[in-house]
Formats: C-alpha cells, structure tokens, sequence
C-alpha cells in the first residue's frame, strides 16, 4: 500500500494488490472517500458470482471490469475482477519539492484460453490553478491477447460523511435520469435524504450527458463540507451512474462514470470489443475543495 499525501490537503491510500485503486481518502483532515463495513480487505483469489460485494471495502475509487460491470453473467462475476488483480511494474515519481505525487502501474486480467487484457493505470495528484486539489486517473486498456475482447469499465467513486451530508445536492447536465427502481428512502436524485434506518438503496442512470467543449462530462457534488467535482473523458465514458445508500451506518453516494449502461439508456455508442494489440484510453479527475 502506498500513501500518497499532496500539499497538506489531499491524502489518500494506492492499493497495489487490489487493481490500484485508490482506498481511503482524506481531505484537510476530514474523511472524503466512503469506507464500507467490511474489515477484510483481501483480494479474492478468483471472483465469483457475487463475492464482489462481500470484499467491496469502498474506498474513493473501485473499478469494475474489464469484461463485466454489472451483475454476475454467466463465468463472468459481478462487477468484474480487476479490482482483485495484483499491480506490477510499480513506479513512483518524486515530487522534487513539486506539490505533485504520480504513480504508476500494470494490472493484467489474463487467461491461458480467453481474453487477456492490461491495464495501465497512472495516478497524478497535486493542486490545480483555483486552488483545488485534484486526483486523475489515466488509463491505457490494451488487448495483450489472441482473441478479441470485450471490454467494459465503470469508475466507482465512493463519498460519504461529512463530504456528503443530508441536503448535499447533485448536479449533473443530462437529458434522462432514469431510477432503476423507485424507492420512497431517495425521493430525488439531486439531493441526498435524511439518514433512514434499515438497509436500502437506489441507483440512476444520467443518459445522454452534456459535454463541455473539449469533450468532458461532469457532475458536482456540493452542500458538505467540501465541494467535489467529478469530470471523465465522454467519449468513452458516455453514461453515468448513481448510487445512494441512505442507511446509517452505510451512508453512501456512489458517483460512476462507464463506458455502458447498466440498464436503460440509449443504444450503447461505444464499440466495446478490442482486436489483439488494440487499445482504449480512460480519464477521470476528481477535484476538492472546502465548502462554501
């Protein structure tokens, strides 16, 4: 594990043994990323099913893929594995006196007889120009395999307290948000309720996203202690997820750009299949500063 701190501000944990997704997050001394209630944070030795969920230990970052990002289907578990794949070819650049960190890395999902994928993943934090402190994902997917691949990612970016407080809103530029199913805990995608008791949760699709531009999408969340912006490269990333667990003890909101929809949405405008030696590129940046 590594931890990462920039300019005093943004701190956050690398998990080299989990895809090199990013764990804990903590910003001028407060929590922003979600942290779940499961303690065992062991990457499973071959996902399946639905065991996904039983190691979910939140973090700022998970990602799911990079053949499956829904529910189980088949041999493929749900949400994928790469989240249970070791890292290799670690690098970390000094700062040299920068307020900069960068890291970088590999994560293959490969198969003797299937697709094999390689996932190179570069984390760059520092501070941007307002002031705020941002964390960027870059990431290469390249088919390093014989047979074509089928490639889906999703971005699961975890917030809870008290960078998402009850009357915290959401603000994203899309023609559809479309509950998956209707729960009477989340009247309203764009504000968080009051905390409920007992365990539900509600998940949106943001369709047909606006795009600045230069090509990026964007969804805000303010009315916490800090504010947060997260932007992703639409092309492609052209939809949105949204997760809210309202419960106490789980409070959560999930913010998730993907290269498809988990349900509804229009016909899906990214082909995802790579051709040996091909490749896919994907950004996300998440920026934090203090509230208003």
């Amino acid at each position: 594990m590594f931890d990462a701190t920039v300019a005093g501000a943004l701190r956050f944990e690398v998990l080299p043994a989990r895809g090199f997704d990013i764990g804990r997050a903590d910003f001028a001394g407060l929590p922003l990323g979600w942290v779940s209630p499961l303690s065992d944070a062991r990457a499973l030795d071959r996902p399946a099913g639905r065991a996904w969920i039983d190691r979910f230990i939140g973090g700022l970052v998970s990602t799911c893929g990079l053949l499956n990002i829904g529910d189980a289907e088949g041999d493929l578990p749900m949400h994928g594995d790469i989240g249970h794949r070791p890292a290799s070819n670690v690098q970390v650049e000094p700062s040299r006196g920068r307020p900069l960190v960068r890291l970088s890395a590999d994560v293959d999902a490969a198969s003797v007889f299937g697709p094999s994928l390689r996932l190179e993943r570069t984390i760059t934090s520092g501070l941007q120009e307002d002031g705020a402190a941002f964390l960027r994902i870059d990431d290469r997917v390249v088919n390093i395999g014989a047979v074509v691949a089928p490639v889906r990612i999703l971005y699961h970016v975890n917030l809870g307290a008290p960078a998402v407080l009850p009357g915290t809103r959401v603000a994203v530029d899309a023609r559809r948000h479309i509950f998956r199913r209707r729960i009477a805990e989340v009247p309203e995608w764009s504000r968080m309720p009051d905390p409920t008791a007992g365990i539900a949760e509600a998940v949106v699709l943001h369709d047909g996203l606006g795009r600045t531009e230069d090509g990026w999408s964007r969804c805000a969340v303010s009315g916490g202690l800090f504010e947060v912006e997260v932007g992703w490269r639409a092309e492609t990333l052209p939809f949105l997820h949204q997760w809210v667990l309202p419960g106490r003890g789980r409070w959560a909101l999930g913010i998730e750009p993907s290269s498809h929809a988990l349900f509804g949405g229009e016909p899906e405008p990214v082909d995802g299949d790579l051709a040996p030696g091909e490749e896919r590129r994907f950004e996300l940046v998440i920026a934090v500063r203090q509230g208003a």
